[in-house]
Formats: structure tokens, sequence, C-alpha cells
């Protein structure tokens, strides 16, 4: 089931920044889009080492962990690129993309120097600012 989860939320994040992208249609948009995609693609082997470590070793785990810590980097390009984007439109208010800006740089923070805590802190702030920014896309579709 665990799986299962990982290509679906792919796929809903993929969307997600396509679908920014599509509306924005701006260069900072792009650098989101593109973060999203890099994210896809390293989380992608994040996971798919985790179920190859049977039993870990040092040189995969040594290389899951590297990826983790990109996959912090490319979470706060797409925060940053999208925040941007959707404030110089208009789409997104001052407090939201202040939030994308806070949680990106907690992120690349936590890439950077692997603090535990601030990885956390800026992954809650992502799940609050893709969850806000999913609503408006809809609402502008609407």
């Amino acid at each position: 089931m665990a799986l299962a989860l990982g290509p679906a939320s792919f796929l809903a994040a993929t969307l997600f920044a396509a679908g920014a992208l599509n509306i924005l249609r701006s260069g900072w948009a792009l650098v989101g889009f593109a973060g999203m995609l890099l994210q896809n693609g390293a989380f992608t082997a994040v996971i798919a080492l985790r179920h190859a470590m049977n039993p870990p070793t040092e040189g995969l785990w040594n290389l899951h962990e590297a990826l983790f810590s990109l996959n912090g980097t490319f979470l706060a390009i797409v925060m940053l690129g999208l925040s941007m984007g959707g404030l110089q439109a208009g789409l997104i208010r001052r407090w939201h993309a202040t939030l994308g800006f806070t949680g990106a740089m907690l992120m690349f923070t936590f890439a950077t120097l692997s603090i535990g805590l601030l990885g956390l802190l800026g992954w809650l702030m992502w799940v609050v600012w893709i969850a806000t920014y999913g609503v408006t896309l809809i609402r502008v579709r609407s």
C-alpha cells in the first residue's frame, strides 16, 4: 500500500506545479515547476534506496541521505519559484508568499546543515503552503 502512495503523490505534485505554471506563465513559475520535477526524481531514488537496502549498507545509506538532503533543496526551489511567481501575479497573498519563503529557507538550511528539526519545520510549512496554494488554484479555475 505504501508503495502505491509514492507514484500517486508524485503525479499529484506534478499536476499541481503544472497547473501553477499554466496560470502564472512566468519565469519564476518555471523555476518552481523545475524544482518539482527535480524533487520527484530525487525522492523516487530515496524511496527506491529504502526498499533496496535489505540489509542496509553504509554506501547505500550515505547515498540515501545525500538524496534526501537534495530533496530539501528542490522543495525550497519549488516554494521560492511558485511563491515569487504567485506574489508577482497577485495570485497569492503576502502571508502565503512569506510562508513559502520561510519554508524554503528552512528546507535549504536543512539540506545544507542537516539539522533535522529545521527540516521538519520546513516540511510542515511546505504542507500548509502547498495545500493553501492548491485551494487557490482551484478557486481561480472555478
